[in-house]
């Protein structure tokens, strides 16, 4: 038994190996770069992250690590390679209400994209209990939702064994019906609720391949009790 253990894994190591592999961007045609912006502002943290990802071809393909002198930068900031991640990424203090990301490939063409217009939303004040005995509305602080854009709230972590989530892309809402069914699967006790924003679209400049880019804003976490 534990020889047929040992053997699966090491067959399951040998077919992921290769879905970890990188390949240099010196080495492809740079018009097959396929490019991933996102950028997020946590607001429980108080931090902005920035990420930018690179893949063969389309969304799915083999991830890419740039050839120096290719580089990319967001507001003038350059990303670090994150081997285990196979991204770049950079992290700054506060929001910084967007910017913009750079890419410049082998080629010397560089390609500019904008992050901007990311609605701020925050559970609001006075949400401290929720009761699984009925849907519970919940509106939010912030705009409503506009075309484009996806509201995400998580009810998880402190005395929860697991974790539910509601997620409505309708325009002109202002607020989630939490459902009893959803609600049914949770842990009376103490728990955490978040709700996300965010919006997502194509490169305006971009290579052949094309690409996406994304920005995103997490509300601070709230204690609420779970009740019957």
């Amino acid at each position: 038994m534990k020889r047929r253990i040992t053997f699966q894994i090491i067959m399951m190591s040998i077919l992921f190996l290769p879905s970890c592999k990188r390949e240099e961007s010196v080495n492809i045609d740079q018009n097959r770069i396929y490019s991933s912006y996102d950028y997020t502002y946590d607001a429980n943290v108080n931090m902005s992250s920035m990420t930018a990802m690179f893949r063969l071809d389309n969304s799915g393909g083999k991830k890419i690590e740039l050839s120096y002198p290719s580089r990319v930068h967001f507001n003038g900031e350059g990303l670090a390679w994150k081997n285990a991640m196979g991204h770049y990424s950079l992290n700054r203090s506060g929001n910084l209400n967007g910017g913009s990301f750079s890419f410049v490939d082998t080629d010397s063409k560089e390609f500019e994209n904008q992050v901007s217009g990311l609605n701020s939303v925050e559970i609001p004040f006075g949400v401290n209990s929720i009761s699984r005995s009925g849907n519970f509305f919940l509106p939010w602080v912030g705009a409503p939702l506009v075309s484009g854009e996806t509201i995400k709230v998580t009810i998880n972590g402190s005395g929860q064994s697991g974790s539910k989530t509601w997620t409505i892309t309708n325009p002109g809402t202002s607020h989630v019906i939490l459902d009893q069914f959803k609600l049914n699967g949770l842990v009376v006790g103490t728990a955490n609720i978040q709700i996300e924003r965010e919006v997502s679209s194509y490169l305006t400049e971009t290579g052949l391949a094309g690409g996406r880019i994304s920005a995103q804003y997490k509300s601070r976490k709230i204690a609420i009790n779970i009740m019957n």
